[in-house]
């Protein structure tokens, strides 16, 4: 009777909603997941604001044009194509665009999500436990601080596509063995390697695949049997790995120190032991805004120990209820141990320990963890050996999926909020952006106003040195009305707000007064050499002259071995001439006046401009 009244109870019935699909419920909940962190990411983004290496880059790419020159010229100890091709772009319109290069981060965020959502149903099937791994890489603060700074993301975000889709790719082929699949591994690799070098971490990570889960057998005879059964891609990436790192070496210059200002326990400590570690579970939850808008991970002291005991937990759990899973955990020891070494070899010989609290040397890892975890945690179809759930359990209770599902949420919501903690530093707590939009936006509505050149504090233009520290650099490009001329009649500075104001030049030394009264100093068509009080030092310098012209004309400023044109009209007048002194000088010629012109100088100042509240 019960049996019936089952069968009862499952016929359908007119009107009923037919069932839903298993695989069309998990494929429509990971798309909402990648559209949900894509308008996450936009959000994030499209509030943040130029920064260091962006203005270069774009600059650069706006002076060497699209040409296979400009494209393959290394940049910062990087061959980077791709970057430089998205610098050409960046360059476009006359002035830069913010949300051009915001929009270059989201279409490629967009692609890498897309890319992990492909790498785990490939992997493991449409399945309801691939949304764990796919919503811990879409939510994980890992990849944050390289996808706010566009010039970092320029390399790392196309970086964590081609890690996801070389591993679909490569899964494709030992399974099928198919050729087409080689060819779109290794094409996904060289585009990769166009992107950023750390590429070459991919190579081992398919190697690994192939040798732990496509062979059997001790460790001889499973690289025995992948050399034999899978010689072309073993030739083909042997060959092509290879032929990339010489001309790396070779071609591009390298970063290095003679000094070593950084233990490798203590970068260790910070990169592995706390940043690393806190991020797997939403971390790190506490920002160090010293030099925002860059941020450092500073997770508290009791959250690194407490997800240190929940890697255990996992690591253990999964262990006991799972066959083969000490092989995945392996592979991502040995890939954060590669991203470590690196860093301890490269940046942090010249930065310190510090650069361990900065996730940009650890964005890839986040790839890493999303593999990994889908190893240990699914079965690999396919695979000739695969994590696989034991026969007889040594862990009689586990975590239900229930369990598991409030886990991610718990741990994907804290990402996001750690996400967007450190997205906020670059919003409202960015000096660039405060100071050089204030400008833009003044400036623009002035219509056009003459500056005098001047250095940026390091926080606003990235701790660059000159020229991408000063104004007559980053100003013009951000709009057209800012000039730097060597001579105008009225002068204005930028202050440390991002002001616009009128300056004058603070008085450092002076002409001696005239010999002609009612004159001071005659000019004609001859030079004149006016003494000054006191020796100027050999620096840029701007001279104030007070003057009485006959008629329109041109002026030649001449001191320190620098000389200047200036325009003058009939008339009282003031002109304020710009000299970048070679070296130290007592005394300023004036000559080149248009023929029948008389000028008559009254004062002329040797100083610095200083606005009117720097008085």
């Amino acid at each position: 009777m019960r049996a019936a009244m089952r069968r009862l109870a499952r016929t359908p019935r007119p009107g009923d909603l037919p069932p839903l699909d298993p695989r069309a419920v998990v494929l429509g909940s990971a798309a909402a997941m990648v559209l949900a962190h894509v308008g996450f990411r936009t959000w994030a983004v499209w509030g943040g604001f130029f920064y260091g290496d962006d203005y270069q880059l774009v600059r650069e790419g706006r002076e060497a044009g699209l040409s296979a020159e400009g494209l393959v010229e290394p940049y910062a100890a990087q061959f980077m194509p791709v970057g430089r091709f998205l610098g050409w772009l960046g360059g476009v319109p006359d002035h830069l665009s913010w949300p051009l290069l915001a929009a270059t981060s989201i279409v490629m965020q967009a692609v890498a999500a897309i890319a992990c959502l492909w790498m785990l149903v490939t992997l493991f099937g449409v399945r309801g436990r691939v949304l764990v791994p796919l919503a811990l890489y879409l939510s994980t603060a890992m990849t944050m601080p390289a996808f706010m700074w566009w010039a970092a993301a320029l390399n790392q975000v196309p970086m964590q596509a081609v890690f996801f889709a070389a591993v679909a790719a490569w899964v494709n082929y030992l399974r099928s063995r198919r050729l087409r699949w080689l060819a779109v591994t290794l094409l996904v690799l060289a585009f990769g390697l166009c992107c950023y070098v750390k590429t070459l971490l991919v190579f081992p990570v398919l190697a690994f695949v192939a040798v732990a889960y496509f062979a059997v057998g001790g460790p001889v005879r499973r690289v025995v049997t992948v050399l034999r059964r899978y010689w072309p891609a073993v030739l083909a990436g042997i060959a092509g790995g290879v032929a990339f790192l010489v001309y790396y070496v070779v071609a591009v210059p390298q970063i290095s120190s003679d000094e070593r200002p950084v233990g490798a326990a203590e970068l260790a400590g910070r990169l592995v032991g706390d940043s690393f570690t806190t991020a797997l579970f939403g971390g790190p939850w506490h920002w160090d805004t010293d030099i925002a808008p860059v941020s450092r991970a500073v997770p508290p002291t009791w959250a690194v120990h407490l997800c240190w005991t929940g890697i255990a937990l996992v690591v253990i759990g999964v262990a006991l209820r799972r066959d083969r899973t000490l092989r995945a955990w392996v592979l991502l020891a040995a890939y954060v141990a590669a991203d470590y070494v690196l860093l301890l070899t490269t940046r942090a010989q010249v930065v310190g320990a510090v650069v361990g609290t900065e996730y940009r040397y650890l964005t890839d890892a986040a790839c890493a963890v999303t593999l990994c975890l889908g190893l240990a945690t699914m079965e690999l179809r396919g695979a000739d050996q695969s994590s696989r759930t034991r026969a007889e359990p040594l862990l009689a209770r586990a975590p239900g999926p229930r369990w598991i599902a409030a886990a991610t949420v718990l741990v994907a919501v804290s990402g996001t909020l750690s996400s967007w903690a450190y997205a906020r530093v670059w919003h409202v707590e960015n000096p660039g952006k405060d100071v050089l939009a204030a400008a833009r936006d003044e400036l623009d509505g002035f219509g056009a106003l003459d500056l005098a050149d001047q250095p940026l504090p390091s926080n606003v233009s990235g701790a660059f040195g000159a020229p991408y520290n000063l104004t007559s650099t980053l100003l013009p490009m951000l709009t057209p009305a800012a000039r730097f001329p060597d001579s105008t009649d009225r002068l204005h500075l930028l202050t440390d707000d991002g002001r616009v104001l009128p300056a004058e030049v603070d008085e450092a030394t002076a002409a001696l007064r005239g010999p002609v009264a009612g004159c001071g100093w005659r000019v004609r068509s001859d030079s004149r050499v006016l003494p000054l009080e006191t020796r100027a030092v050999g620096v840029p310098w701007w001279l104030r002259i007070e003057y009485l012209s006959s008629g329109d004309t041109g002026l030649r400023v001449t001191a320190g071995g620098d000389t200047t044109t200036a325009d003058l009209t009939g008339g009282l007048g003031t002109v304020l001439v710009r000299i970048d002194a070679e070296h130290s000088f007592g005394a300023i010629t004036l000559d080149g006046l248009d023929p029948g012109v008389t000028l008559c100088v009254d004062e002329l100042v040797v100083g610095q401009p200083e606005t009117e509240e720097d008085r």
